[in-house]
């Protein structure tokens, strides 16, 4: 035990020096490692689903809002136009890593959306700012173009037809 420890701590002073400015803890380490011999995601609970399914899902989670108070969000994220081999997957495992076993995750073409039930708003942007920092790090480059959020209920937007609206646009691609 004593030497896997040193053996441990000498790993994350050196992942210091490939990544500066992050401090790697043991157990950064002991997840990278994880995924790497197992090949284990380290969110293997979320529900990865395709984007069609995306519609149904808010419109449930609004009722359950409306009904029993429970907030929501929605969660877009897009990457840069064009994407290099592995960010896609790079950007997803980042994503997953930060996620609850309730959240979903909607695939599309160069973007992703979240729906977490019960996040409330003050959850979110810390949630949203790791994420972005785990993407930054483990993809060694700044892709994900923007992160666009919303937690319902919404004043701005009252029912599910605005709120499926402005995710619809949050998803559209440009050309």
């Amino acid at each position: 035990p004593w030497l896997a420890q040193r053996f441990a701590r000498e790993l994350a002073e050196l992942a210091q020096e490939v990544i500066p400015g992050r401090r790697w803890s043991v157990e950064d380490l002991r997840d990278i490692f994880e995924a790497a011999v197992r090949g284990r995601r380290p969110g293997g609970g979320v529900r990865i689903v395709e984007g069609r399914y995306f519609r149904k899902r808010v419109r449930e989670q609004c009722a359950l809002a409306d009904r029993y108070g429970d907030p929501f969000a929605v969660v877009v994220i897009s990457l840069e136009p064009e994407p290099q081999d592995g960010v896609y997957q790079s950007v997803l495992d980042a994503v997953v890593e930060r996620l609850r076993k309730t959240d979903m995750v909607f695939l599309y073409k160069r973007r992703f959306a979240l729906v977490l039930p019960r996040m409330r708003a003050e959850s979110l942007a810390p949630l949203i700012e790791r994420v972005r920092q785990l993407v930054d790090v483990g993809v060694g480059e700044a892709v994900v173009e923007d992160i666009d959020s919303l937690v319902y209920p919404d004043p701005r937007r009252p029912d599910t037809q605005a709120v499926l609206d402005w995710a619809e646009d949050q998803l559209r691609t440009t050309p």
